[in-house]
């Protein structure tokens, strides 16, 4: 083999080397597109009352929405927080409370708006298809009830925001 093959040789296995690092980089990192393979989501189940009580100081903002459409609901607690990285377009199993489940699907990931879609199986009901805003909490009213009468409520948040680590 003459020097001329040889190097022409190492600059093809260099440009594998290299195609290869990059696409594992790529594959780590994102989709072709640039977006996110996992995102990040979190699921809160909240247990509201209708009997005056109190509202968590965490749980005030996801309150005042739910109690727009739902005023009879009067008291919100933190039941169970879960965070946990989902694969874009793998169905994920949340626990709730009880032996309540959410099955959640991110099925794409933030736009350039920072619009994310998701597919959500609540504990009871049908499966429901919708889009939100990255970073924010969405709250779901469920027809499930606690045998103390209280209505369970899904938020869910899904990140990162445009790309970004959350």
């Amino acid at each position: 083999m003459g020097l001329a093959s040889v190097n022409r040789w190492m600059i093809a296995l260099l440009a594998g080397v290299a195609l290869l690092h990059g696409t594992g980089r790529a594959a780590a990192e994102g989709c072709p597109d640039g977006s996110p393979r996992e995102v990040k989501v979190s699921v809160v189940a909240i247990l509201a009352s209708e009997q005056a009580g109190k509202i968590d100081s965490r749980l005030e903002d996801v309150a005042k929405a739910v109690r727009e459409r739902h005023p009879h609901l009067k008291s919100f607690r933190l039941a169970k927080m879960t965070c946990r990285s989902v694969r874009v377009g793998k169905a994920e199993k949340f626990d709730l409370v009880a032996d309540q489940t959410a099955v959640i699907t991110v099925l794409k990931p933030a736009d350039k708006e920072n619009r994310n879609q998701l597919k959500l199986t609540p504990p009871t009901g049908g499966e429901i298809t919708y889009t939100i805003i990255c970073g924010k909490f969405f709250p779901i009213v469920t027809t499930y009830k606690t045998n103390g009468g209280e209505a369970l409520i899904i938020a869910v948040r899904v990140q990162p925001c445009n790309g970004k680590k959350p």
